[in-house]
């Protein structure tokens, strides 16, 4: 082998290995919450203790991995973001087990956060993933509801059909059509939130938590559950915190 030969194969090799590089790199563990309501404290409890599942689980009470399989399918992902409460299309094979797409879909929304620009005012305006999820535990400051903190693996990449990493619905850059929840800033789980991923769970009063922010005032959980079996992430690399 001359040298010539031998140095364009390092080459080769160095370059390989910096595509893997930055294949990996690609990869965040994405820190989310998940705000739910209508749990009491026991339930809260199971979903820290066993994950959170998604309805289509919840709903079937029993899956098998051909049907995450079937399920997992970028026609059932648009059916969640764009046709949540609408009836399941005939031909699904999820028709026929709920009145809506929602009450039966294998996905779980969960919020990051979500920064949209104002053109007008020339300004960027952030939707904060913490009053995104504490809406949805409180029905919109009507009741109480847990808020669970957690993360989700992501690749910057569509990848419905792969089970193991979630969906960067709010990155423009990955999900280029015009979604009317954006500002929702969804990061889109699959199947189930695994409870080594599940930090705690905190539990809100709506409309203490309502008064409190018009005294622009942090809310303060009444009710907190902690999750010993959490893994925490900051012992792998490339985590991506909550915009704030």
């Amino acid at each position: 082998m001359s040298a010539g030969s031998s140095l364009l194969g390092r080459i080769k090799m160095f370059n390989l290995a910096c595509q893997g590089i930055l294949t990996l790199s690609n990869m965040f563990y994405q820190k989310v919450l998940k705000g739910i309501n209508g749990l009491d404290h026991a339930s809260a409890q199971e979903n820290v203790d066993n994950g959170i599942t998604c309805n289509w689980w919840r709903a079937v009470g029993t899956i098998s991995p051909a049907g995450r399989k079937l399920h997992l399918t970028l026609s059932n992902a648009d059916l969640h973001l764009n046709h949540y409460h609408e009836p399941v299309p005939a031909g699904n094979p999820l028709a026929g087990l709920a009145p809506t797409f929602g009450a039966v879909t294998p996905f779980i929304s969960t919020t990051a956060g979500a920064i949209q620009r104002d053109h007008i005012l020339k300004d960027n305006i952030l939707f904060d993933p913490f009053i995104t999820a504490l809406k949805f535990a409180t029905r919109n400051f009507r009741s109480r509801g847990f808020i669970f903190y957690a993360y989700l693996m992501t690749i910057g990449k569509v990848a419905v059909e792969m089970e193991q990493f979630s969906e960067e619905v709010r990155e423009l850059h990955i999900y280029k059509d015009f979604l009317p929840y954006h500002s929702q800033g969804e990061i889109m789980a699959k199947i189930i939130i695994p409870s080594v991923q599940i930090e705690k769970a905190w539990e809100f009063d709506g409309p203490q938590a309502k008064r409190d922010l018009k005294r622009k005032v942090l809310p303060t959980p009444v009710y907190q559950i902690s999750n010993p079996a959490y893994l925490d992430p900051q012992k792998f690399s490339n985590i991506r915190e909550l915009l704030r």
